[in-house]
């Protein structure tokens, strides 16, 4: 199949801005997230990073500062703290703590008796679908990223949770590029530019 998905986009995003994203099933916004994310490659064009072709830095470094949140996200059968720190010794105790306050689930964690000891069971059976994306929120932003891609990320949750993971995002404003993914207007932050 050689119908390219993707033609003549030419986008400017500049850093801390919030860019939302919409387009119906099919449109290509999944296409642009896996060339954002590197997980393909352009046949034309570039992606560029201030004057740096992004497929020229390196990998690892690319992926440790784009931070992904999808409308499904896995949680490992373990503690709170481990989902949100995934095993890295480099993130402490100070930095997942900010992460759950940025990711506004702290307060419910503080509610826990175990608190960040907690288990969230097999795919985080024992926490609710708003709960459980905003520990996946946690542990994106736990590894600062400057660059924040949200796929459709709020769109399977209630709206208590939604607002609660829009209060987080609105809270990166300035500071982290953040780009929206979504069907919808409605799922869209107050962002500085819509695609």
């Amino acid at each position: 199949d050689d119908q390219e998905t993707l033609t003549n986009i030419n986008l400017e995003i500049k850093k801390g801005e919030m860019v939302g994203i919409i387009g119906p099933s099919g449109s290509g916004k999944t296409t642009l997230v896996d060339l954002l994310l590197r997980l393909s490659k352009p046949h034309e064009g570039a992606i560029m990073l201030d004057d740096e072709n992004i497929s020229d830095i390196n990998m690892r470094e690319w992926r440790d500062n784009v931070g992904y949140v999808a409308q499904e996200n896995f949680l490992v059968n373990d503690t709170i703290k481990n989902n949100i720190c995934f095993y890295r010794s480099e993130i402490g105790e100070k930095d997942m703590i900010e992460a759950a306050k940025l990711a506004n689930i702290y307060d419910f964690i503080m509610t826990l008796p175990k608190q960040f000891e907690t288990e969230v069971g097999e795919r985080g059976a024992e926490i609710s679908g708003g709960q459980k994306q905003r520990i996946a929120l946690a542990r994106v932003l736990a590894r600062k990223p400057q660059i924040l891609v949200l796929d459709e990320a709020t769109s399977a949750l209630d709206n208590e949770s939604q607002a609660l993971i829009h209060k987080s995002i609105e809270s990166l404003h300035g500071n982290v590029t953040v780009i929206i993914i979504a069907h919808r207007p409605s799922a869209i932050l107050n962002v500085d530019k819509l695609v």
